[in-house]
């Protein structure tokens, strides 16, 4: 099967913005802000945006980061491998943080973004077990820390329009599924604390 490296079919792949202090952070809505995805508010293969920090500093160097619609996350540091699709729902300025690698596909190669997103989830051990910069291995979890040049060479096999159709429908079933039993656990969480 024909294969090409993350590098081939994007047109772009950058770490996410480095905020060196805490202090620069908060939960206050900002206009002028960037809303901060961090590795916390990747959950169930989803991000989530109620908990999000902002950085709230004019700092035009953070454009550079701004994510766009159908861009997909991966962690590239930490102990938990993650992979989310951005989508853009409102006009909200979006950056991810420095444990997080954006990687955004060439549209003109119309593959689906649940593909990639889904194959990268599939190799989680491999790329992990692959990456020259891995902790000790006798960790029980090793720790992360994935270098752009590994992430570049991640191989993603090109299957057909029909596979990744197929990938596309179950993925929004997967996910309507997700959003139905949170919002279904959120209910018993109400009724119980009354």
């Amino acid at each position: 099967m024909k294969t090409l490296t993350l590098q081939e079919i994007c047109t772009d792949i950058f770490a996410g913005a480095t905020i060196f202090t805490n202090n620069t952070l908060s939960r206050e809505y900002n206009d002028d802000g960037f809303r901060v995805i961090r590795l916390a508010d990747i959950q169930n293969n989803e991000i989530s945006f109620k908990d999000c920090l902002y950085y709230n500093k004019q700092d035009y160097r953070k454009n550079r980061y701004l994510l766009q619609d159908n861009d997909i996350l991966i962690s590239s540091r930490g102990t938990i491998f993650k992979v989310a699709i951005f989508t853009k729902s409102d006009n909200q300025k979006t950056i991810p943080s420095g444990f997080l690698t954006c990687i955004r596909l060439k549209p003109e190669l119309k593959m689906s973004v649940h593909y990639v997103a889904a194959y990268l989830r599939h190799i989680e051990n491999d790329i992990i077990k692959h990456s020259s910069n891995t902790e000790n291995a006798e960790d029980k979890k090793p720790k992360i820390k994935l270098k752009l040049s590994d992430i570049y060479n991640i191989k993603i096999p090109i299957v057909s329009a029909k596979i990744q159709n197929d990938i596309d429908a179950l993925a929004t079933q997967a996910t309507s599924l997700l959003r139905e039993n949170l919002q279904k656990m959120q209910e018993i969480e109400k009724i119980l604390e009354q």
